[in-house]
């Protein structure tokens, strides 16, 4: 495969102490104000439509199928709740360097609630953010996950307009179907549990004209036979005979799967793009992050001449098909990368040494609990700033982390750039 290793402009730091910037904090609080005010603005129009008996133009509670599964039909726990271990048999999880530090996994431990599935019947569909309703206009929490997501995503009043549909659907449309972290872990898991789920029987899966490319191949290289995909219009509203709906597989910032899941997505990827395994899996990639809007690394020219000496090459995943990015991924042997969403793809590696290189002091468990739920070795830098902020990476840290804890060895030759 060809990897390009072009190496862009240096860019400027924004704050050289590595402390974010003033604009930055200001830029947040105004977000938070904002929110706050519409947040205001829609309970007084809440309460003042209820005082007028308008109570029908609005949406109801939020509710959990898993809680009240007489709301639904058809439930079918596929996999219990269960708290994952990280930490090493025989050795305290202060060793783990990334435990000691990461947000959401205590001593050593995550939760991850039920996975199941469930049919309701006349739901209310919303591609725009996969928001569904039972046929009381009552908002399913599991459909975004949990309440705190659902708060982000909130809808207050009923659509003016709406598509009836006959028939059984669903969906794995999620809030963010353009990042390919949330696409790889959050959505592509529920397509195995609504295979389980339906058993050979015809399904169709709604989908929003506004999946990319990328997301729409890796959606159709493990799709059955029996289901098929329609993208609509996200502002579409849907109430629809039958909706399946799958509860979310992975848990907030938590990729660590039940295995069959994982074997469900890379064996049908693998055979139906005609991708083996290679013999020897010996690819070095740096992934790069010179093109996006923040989460830059400030010394990257400085980061590449370490690199290469160890046969790394530079790439951009957005220059990529999904199937070459499966092949890269497979044919990989060590990824290097700062956090990003593009580190979803080592879901497609085999045996991968992954370092991250995260911006911030205490980085969420991401990229280290898919990692670990592959059976892939996680290493990482830190920096000091906030998670979406350009970065300086400690290039010390990294050159010991490729020597001694990687175990890399400097390549007799260098593989020429293409």
């Amino acid at each position: 495969m060809s990897v390009r290793a072009n190496i862009f402009p240096v860019l400027s730091p924004s704050s050289p102490t590595g402390q974010v910037s003033s604009s930055t904090q200001k830029a947040g609080r105004f977000s938070g104000l904002r929110h706050q005010l519409e947040y205001k603005r829609d309970r007084f129009i809440v309460s003042s439509l209820k005082m007028l008996g308008l109570s029908s133009l609005l949406l109801g509670e939020a509710f959990s199928a898993n809680e009240d599964r007489s709301a639904s039909n058809n439930f079918k726990l596929l996999h219990p709740a269960e708290t994952l271990d990280f930490r090493t048999p025989g050795q305290h999880h202060t060793a783990d360097r990334f435990l000691r530090s990461c947000q959401r996994i205590v001593e050593g431990r995550l939760d991850r609630g039920n996975i199941f599935t469930c049919e309701f019947s006349s739901a209310k569909f919303s591609p725009e953010n996969g928001l569904v309703y039972d046929s009381c206009w009552r908002t399913i929490v599991e459909a975004v996950l949990d309440h705190q997501r659902l708060y982000s995503f909130r809808k207050t009043f009923r659509p003016r307009a709406i598509t009836r549909r006959s028939g059984t659907f669903s969906s794995i449309q999620h809030p963010w179907h353009y990042n390919n972290w949330h696409w790889t872990v959050d959505s592509l898991p529920q397509v195995r549990s609504l295979a389980v789920h339906m058993h050979g029987r015809p399904l169709t899966l709604l989908m929003s004209r506004e999946v990319g490319r990328v997301h729409r191949d890796s959606l159709e290289a493990i799709l059955p036979e029996n289901f098929a995909v329609e993208y609509v219009d996200p502002r579409e509203w849907f109430e629809l005979g039958t909706f399946v709906l799958p509860s979310y597989v992975s848990s907030r910032a938590n990729g660590c799967l039940p295995s069959e899941y994982y074997e469900f997505i890379r064996s049908n990827t693998f055979r139906n793009l005609g991708i083996p395994k290679p013999k020897h899996a010996a690819g070095r990639y740096y992934i790069s992050r010179g093109r996006a809007k923040h989460r830059r690394v400030l010394n990257e020219p400085d980061l590449l001449a370490l690199l290469e000496p160890f046969g790394f090459k530079m790439v951009f995943m957005e220059d990529y098909t999904f199937a070459q990015q499966v092949e890269l991924f497979r044919d990989a042997e060590a990824v290097i990368s700062p956090h990003g969403a593009a580190l979803g793809g080592i879901l497609y590696g085999d045996d991968l040494k992954v370092c991250v290189l995260y911006p911030e002091t205490s980085p969420d468990g991401y990229f280290y609990t898919l990692a670990r739920g592959l059976g892939h070795q996680h290493f990482c830098t830190n920096s000091s700033v906030a998670e979406d902020d350009d970065f300086i990476v400690d290039l010390r840290r990294l050159r010991r982390i490729l020597t001694h804890e990687m175990r890399l060895a400097q390549p007799l030759y260098l593989p020429a750039a293409s």
